[in-house]
């Protein structure tokens, strides 16, 4: 274990992708191995010391910055093993969780075969991505990272270990679990709320009778320590072809997606191989496209929204499927003269360059703002992305506020983001985003399909959640964590950790443990 402690040098761990400032901690502590993982939890444990778990540093909520306490970083633990073939559809390959998802993904594509959840931030940690249950543009398609884990090797805050692998524990009726570690049995109980069956990465996962194992991804660093994951991967397409379909009126990119969506699920449903089924349906409104205009300045001028699609192929069928694509633009009466085609993997990288330009240029004018951003990660059931997308777009033109949408409509998953230049717009913001939360929890919707909660988005996953919610989430927590020192902050405010006493006349609460 290396422990760091001067600031100068510490500086680089309390910076992310949040804007937020002000992060600290009393040191750094970098795992060389797992035993340091185990001795060190005990240790901090004993003396209730906090501790934030942190990988690569790319999230967006600022769930891995200290604020105070220790950092325990797992940036040395990055070690990719050997791929290991099931069947002529499946391999697998066990990964530390410092590992880096560029890297994996890299080794899977030389060996043949594909990691699919696929995030914007390719250096972010494969540890960091199973916090936060991340997917990606190719989500359409392949699912979010809970589908790729196989088993996952923990250690808990008082330093007992488990191997958990899927499909061997299961919670009851009651959501009442009991699984082994090195020390004994854990028996835990799920909370009781209720979470929306969509695209999901808001609260800790209870749905019935779920495995084990989903309960630890997505659990933002506040369970216990990832150490290492077994992936699963899938073969690797032949080819790939995609396309940027421009409109000069987004409702009309709304209607080209629900064709491809009717399509896709016939597809699924009725295993059709020669048939439109995308991994990704990418959506830009016609201000997230002004924002990269400069770098891309041959956008159509008139264009109000646009549209990017990936399609894998895995027979020699690419025409075919090509064909079948225009056949559906030609019926939604797009100019093929609005549409830039790729037809192979090098050109359509150049889409996922320019796809992923939008939110890199959004982060460096929120750190060059120093103000943080202010963006949604909701995602609705189908049927309901035009109520939601309408709602925005009146809030956004009564406050004034500069904003852009971008994201996953093949899933109802948009990111609203909206850039204040002061204080007094980031408040104004944080009103709107409340607004805007409580039409999609009005809609059976979810406040984050993907990004998490993190330390930005407590007061959201209150109005899906409610108050009872984070009171049965902290429990929850401190049946594997029972001095409650992990990811202090993160899913859920700190105070429900603690007893509350009672206020004083000023309405403050007195907090002991």
């Amino acid at each position: 274990m290396i422990i760091k402690k001067d600031k100068s040098t510490i500086q680089n761990y309390f910076q992310d992708n949040s804007g937020v400032s002000g992060a600290h901690a009393d040191f750094v502590a970098i795992a060389e191995k797992e035993d340091d993982i185990h001795k060190f939890l005990v240790e901090m444990s004993k003396n209730k010391i906090p501790v934030t778990i942190v990988g690569a540093l790319t999230g967006n909520t600022a769930s891995g910055l200290a604020f105070g306490g220790a950092v325990l970083s797992l940036e040395k633990l990055n070690s990719i093993g050997e791929i290991k073939q099931i069947n002529d559809n499946t391999a697998f390959v066990t990964v530390q969780s410092g590992a880096r998802l560029s890297d994996i993904k890299l080794k899977a594509y030389k060996n043949g075969w594909m990691y699919p959840p696929d995030p914007t931030e390719q250096s972010a940690s494969i540890g960091g991505n199973i916090s936060t249950n991340a997917s990606g543009a190719r989500s359409f398609k392949f699912g979010s990272t809970r589908e790729y884990i196989q088993a996952l090797n923990v250690i808990f805050s008082d330093g007992s270990k488990s191997f958990i692998e899927r499909g061997k524990v299961f919670a009851d009726k009651n959501g009442n679990i009991a699984f082994s570690t090195d020390k004994g049995v854990k028996h835990i109980k799920l909370p009781q709320y209720k979470l929306p069956y969509i695209k999901n990465a808001a609260g800790y996962y209870n749905y019935p009778n779920c495995d084990l194992i989903d309960i630890f991804i997505g659990q933002e660093g506040t369970l216990c320590v990832i150490v290492e994951a077994v992936l699963k991967l899938i073969p690797h397409f032949k080819e790939v072809f995609g396309g940027i379909v421009f409109f000069d009126n987004h409702k009309d990119g709304y209607s080209f997606v629900n064709e491809i969506k009717i399509i896709s699920k016939k597809a699924k449903t009725e295993k059709i191989k020669d048939s439109i089924n995308p991994m990704a349906l990418e959506y830009f409104d016609k201000n997230a496209l002004d924002l990269i205009r400069d770098n891309y300045p041959t956008i159509p001028l008139k264009t109000d929204a646009g549209i990017m699609f990936e399609q894998d192929v895995y027979d020699n069928n690419a025409d075919l499927l090509i064909d079948k694509w225009q056949d559906v633009m030609q019926k939604c009466n797009i100019d093929l003269d609005n549409v830039w085609f790729a037809s192979n993997l090098s050109e359509l990288e150049k889409f996922r360059v320019f796809r992923h330009a939008i939110p890199e240029q959004v982060n460096e004018m929120v750190k060059k703002r120093k103000m943080p951003k202010v963006g949604t990660d909701f995602a609705v059931p189908e049927g309901k992305l035009s109520d939601i997308v309408n709602f925005c777009q009146k809030e956004f033109e009564a406050s004034g506020v500069f904003n852009l949408t971008f994201g996953h409509i093949g899933q109802n998953h948009l990111h609203a983001n909206i850039l204040a230049l002061n204080k007094e717009e980031y408040e104004m913001c944080r009103k709107l985003y409340t607004d805007i939360v409580c039409k999609v929890v009005e809609l059976n919707g979810t406040v984050s399909a993907e990004h998490g909660i993190g330390k930005l988005r407590h007061i959201f996953l209150e109005k899906m959640l409610g108050r009872q919610g984070f009171k049965e989430m902290a429990e929850f927590k401190k049946s594997l964590d029972s001095f409650a020192i992990l990811g202090q902050d993160n899913m859920f405010p700190k105070e429900y950790l603690y007893e509350k006493i009672g206020a004083d006349k000023n309405g403050y609460w007195e907090i002991i443990e």
